[in-house]
């Protein structure tokens, strides 16, 4: 597996510049798979957003966005279930 240091280096830089943040990496190898968490939350505010940011990935995940389309925007997603139910896209 490749080494984490750019991901190090990331969080470093966005630490300098008072970023608040959190960083996820994930890393496949033959047999094994490797996970990186890494975060710097220092308010309330900062914790939020990213609850709720993490919150949108995971229930576009549940979706079934990344069968469709890995790289789409949570925003631009068409749901063909809330289609079918009758709502808005």
């Amino acid at each position: 597996m490749a080494t984490n240091d750019n991901i190090y280096d990331l969080a470093e830089k966005l630490e300098e510049d008072d970023i608040e943040f959190l960083l996820i990496t994930v890393q496949k190898g033959k047999q094994d798979h490797q996970s990186t968490a890494l975060f710097n939350i220092k308010t309330i505010d900062g914790c939020d957003v990213i609850y709720t940011t993490f919150d949108e990935i995971y229930e576009g995940i549940a979706k079934g966005i990344l069968e469709d389309d890995p790289g789409m925007p949570l925003d631009e997603y068409d749901n063909p279930e809330e289609n079918e139910e009758g709502e808005e896209s």
